[in-house]
């Protein structure tokens, strides 16, 4: 029997579509930064932050290298503040970011449904490449934090999916073994070929189930109501 289910967030659990690149974003955080004595024109700004972002995953030794925007932003505000800035301002600055960059968000339709019903019978993780500094604050807001004791951010280790690292802290922290577990999650190149790598088994949200580097997922989940027969079918 299945004993413990882990879980991607964007694409997977929360829906939600950003533009990084949009002239408006830094035109209003450039606006944002002079009240904070920090002064930089928005293309510069702009600029900056996708060369900082670049560079970083440029100095990685990781095969899949991730990056932490908490600390690109840090150094944006000491280079263009002059000073070290607090934790404190630089969570306000990247959050203020992450808000200005938001087109969709909101969490699929029968996540919040499901969740309470499944941790009753399984251990349930995250593990997804994401921001700390954005992500956790929005798995607050959306009230998804109660129903998981372990959740693991690629910013937090330096590396992301399809590196199996990822996935075996995550069952080492819930005390379970690859073949009793199930990832659910909606990038194939990434969640599929991480989890089946990692000994897992796999179930695609809202793909074609189709083969990738040798891997195919064990089903397909178009909606979470959907998921308690898919994982019957499991056992």
């Amino acid at each position: 029997m299945k004993k413990a289910l882990l879980f991607d967030i964007y694409g997977t659990m929360i829906d939600i579509r950003t533009d990084e690149h949009d002239p408006s974003v830094y035109e209003a955080l450039s606006r944002h930064l002079a009240y904070l004595r920090v002064f930089v024109q928005p293309e510069e700004l702009k600029n900056a932050f996708l060369q900082q972002v670049r560079e970083a995953l440029q100095r990685s030794k990781e095969a899949h290298p991730e990056v932490d925007v908490f600390r690109v932003f840090e150094d944006l505000l000491r280079h263009f503040g002059r000073k070290k800035p607090s934790e404190k301002t630089v969570l306000h600055v990247a959050v203020l970011f992450r808000s200005l960059t938001i087109r969709t968000f909101g969490p699929f339709p029968g996540i919040l449904e499901a969740l309470p019903v499944l941790r009753k019978t399984y251990r349930m993780a995250i593990v997804s490449d994401a921001q700390w500094v954005f992500t956790e604050p929005e798995i607050r807001m959306l009230g998804l934090d109660r129903f998981f004791k372990v959740i693991l951010l690629s910013s937090r280790f330096g590396f992301k999916k399809p590196d199996p690292r990822l996935f075996h802290l995550a069952l080492d922290r819930l005390g379970v073994s690859p073949k009793d577990s199930v990832y659910i999650g909606d990038n194939p190149q990434k969640d599929l070929v991480g989890a089946k790598t990692a000994g897992m088994s796999f179930l695609l949200f809202r793909g074609e189930g189709k083969e990738v580097n040798g891997f195919r997922p064990d089903g397909v989940l178009r909606n979470y109501s959907e998921l308690p027969d898919l994982l019957r079918k499991m056992q």
